[in-house]
């Protein structure tokens, strides 16, 4: 399982700085760059099709934006 770390080690180092970039492309450059194990692939919820993966680069994202780390614009755009 990737972890917290690990995945914001990766968007500091992948993702522009002072740009706008759309959460999509956050997933794109962190599948690209992890290497995600099975445990990763898995459903966020026996109900659900998106992966565990997805769901911690959220929470990552969420916990840098209180933290003052990134800033988001409310429309689905991080900025570092």
């Amino acid at each position: 399982m990737t972890h917290h770390d690990e995945i914001w080690d990766c968007i500091k180092k992948c993702m522009p700085r002072r740009r706008w970039v759309k959460l999509r492309d956050i997933y794109i450059l962190v599948n690209e760059e992890l290497r995600l194990d099975r445990e990763d692939l898995e459903p966020e919820a026996p109900s659900s099709r998106i992966p565990k993966w997805k769901r911690n680069v959220r929470n990552v994202l969420q916990l840098r934006k209180r933290s003052g780390e990134i800033e988001w614009n409310g429309d689905a755009e991080y900025r570092i």
